[in-house]
């Protein structure tokens, strides 16, 4: 692609890329942030007020959803709010430390929950491109185990228990990482709770987490622009301390060290 970016083929010598679960999802191209209409923020606007109903797909903008999740005052069942999927934990004997990982980041990748004013563990967490069926499991305290609260509970052939969540279509998205910005730049955003530390870090910068910070350009929304040598890049985003993948760029693979990583390539 001349004029812009997309997911490389698999690496030879550094990450390797993982094959996606089903069709592979289309690399991601430099291409303008898609407008919304008026008429579209005005339905959004209005799903938002159904944000209490369970497991339904329906949008929301950063600030609804950090309110939605200091809001949850009870485990409940995993729900979609956009392309976010918001899992919930509590039990009658205090827990210290709650966590998840997913099937399709081959349980490489642990995703802390934080707790609320109700002491109520949520992980906000952006589905990536492609995946419709999210196998989980969660750790408390250390031990693993399905989701307490999710009713879906499918056994491997091992006999160990997981979670799952089937989702009925693919979520709507109005981010796409990279884009193409004039002189040779390239823009990366990233969505989470309102007034967090992002960073980014990648071969360019010599995976150093304290180099690239982002801007909040809107409650919860951030961003940055880069200027990076023409090739293939491997990156990922840190909150507050916290490795994260890139959730709107579908092309993911692993470091030297099993870690997982986004990727992309930026034409000569």
């Amino acid at each position: 692609m001349k004029n812009g970016i997309a997911s490389a083929d698999r690496p030879h010598t550094l990450p390797r890329a993982l094959p996606p679960a089903g069709t592979p999802p289309a690399p991601p191209a430099l291409v303008p942030q898609r407008r919304v209409s008026l008429i579209r923020c005005l339905l959004l606007a209005c799903l938002v007020g159904f944000a209490c109903l369970a497991s339904p797909l329906y949008a929301a903008n950063p600030q609804s959803l950090d309110v939605l999740i200091k809001g949850i005052n009870a485990p409940q069942p995993p729900q979609m709010v956009d392309d976010v999927l918001i899992l919930s934990f509590r039990q009658e004997r205090p827990a210290r430390s709650v966590a998840a990982r997913f099937a399709h980041e081959n349980y490489g990748v642990l995703h802390p929950f934080s707790r609320n004013e109700y002491g109520v563990f949520v992980l906000d967490y952006p589905v990536p491109a492609g995946v419709r069926e999210i196998r989980y499991r969660i750790a408390v305290d250390g031990l693993w185990m399905s989701d307490p609260s999710n009713p879906r509970v499918e056994t491997d052939p091992l006999g160990t228990e997981f979670s799952l969540v089937v989702l009925e279509r693919e979520p709507a998205r109005s981010i796409l990482n990279p884009q193409a910005e004039p002189r040779g730049a390239v823009s990366f955003t990233f969505r989470g709770s309102p007034s967090k530390r992002i960073a980014i870090a990648g071969d360019w910068n010599g995976w150093d987490p304290f180099m690239d910070f982002l801007t909040e350009t809107e409650s919860g929304v951030y961003s940055i622009s880069l200027r990076v040598r023409p090739g293939r890049h491997w990156y990922y985003f840190v909150s507050d301390g916290r490795r994260m993948l890139d959730m709107y760029n579908p092309a993911t693979g692993v470091d030297p060290d099993g870690n997982a990583v986004s990727y992309f390539s930026l034409p000569g």
